[in-house]
């Protein structure tokens, strides 16, 4: 799921940028989560970093796109910005923010594809590195190659790092389903093992940062099958 936030005080663009966005994504298959703001200053009161992609007007009346902008990246450093503006010569100024790029008004449909297209191919590849969680009312976006193994405990989450254990809320199955992909396999119901974290493997035991880990019976063969795969890269 791709998080966008369409930033302008003029309904009409936001429900064309709306349009623009369930076109490109039946036509892609690609899943995305739409949340529009009336003004600026809607979005950047209490921002939290949860957005992959945002389309912004310049022109507002209570806070102008380029202010909100400079707000936005002193948080959120890796949130795509797009400029929706009347004035391309004044977008310009925008890659001073890190824009990723803009869009005039009156936004065509070929001109949007381009530019979303290319914007969510980068947030497929960031996402290849990172996983959203909730913390202490903290969302956090954290990094996936950092993460050696996942506890579950009742209805919490152990997420266990080098340096720290982040506790959220949630099932260990979620957090399956999330890392799919990425180099992950139970080692029994209660632990979700990075692969690329295991110190070594004694008998029932696997060791991942120094912590030892038991392998259930019933989770043994597809582990270990699992970890054979990855050491020899076919996982």
């Amino acid at each position: 799921m791709i998080r966008v936030a369409l930033v302008d005080d003029e309904s009409r663009i936001r429900k064309k940028l709306e349009h623009y966005i369930k076109v490109y994504e039946e036509k892609n298959k690609e899943k995305f989560s739409i949340l529009t703001f009336k003004d600026a200053s809607d979005i950047v009161n209490q921002y939290k970093p949860i957005y992959d992609i945002i389309f912004m007007d310049i022109m507002m009346a209570e806070m102008d796109g380029m202010t909100a902008a400079k707000k936005i990246r002193s948080i959120d450093k890796d949130v795509i910005i797009i400029f929706v503006t009347n004035m391309e010569n004044f977008a310009v100024q925008g890659y001073k923010v890190g824009a990723f790029s803009y869009v005039v008004k009156p936004v065509q449909a070929f001109d949007f594809e381009q530019q979303f297209d290319k914007a969510v191919k980068k947030v497929q590849q960031s996402k290849d590195a990172y996983l959203l969680v909730t913390s202490n009312s903290e969302i956090i976006r954290l990094d996936i190659s950092k993460v050696s193994y996942m506890e579950s405990n009742k209805h919490k989450v152990l997420i266990h790092m080098d340096q720290e254990v982040l506790v959220v809320y949630g099932s260990l199955k979620k957090f399956e389903k999330e890392v799919e992909g990425y180099f992950f396999a139970r080692c029994n119901n209660c632990y979700l093992v990075s692969l690329r974290h295991i110190d070594a493997i004694e008998q029932d035991t696997a060791i991942v940062g120094g912590n030892r880990l038991a392998i259930s019976r019933s989770k043994k063969k597809s582990f270990m099958k699992a970890f054979v795969n990855y050491i020899g890269g076919e996982f």
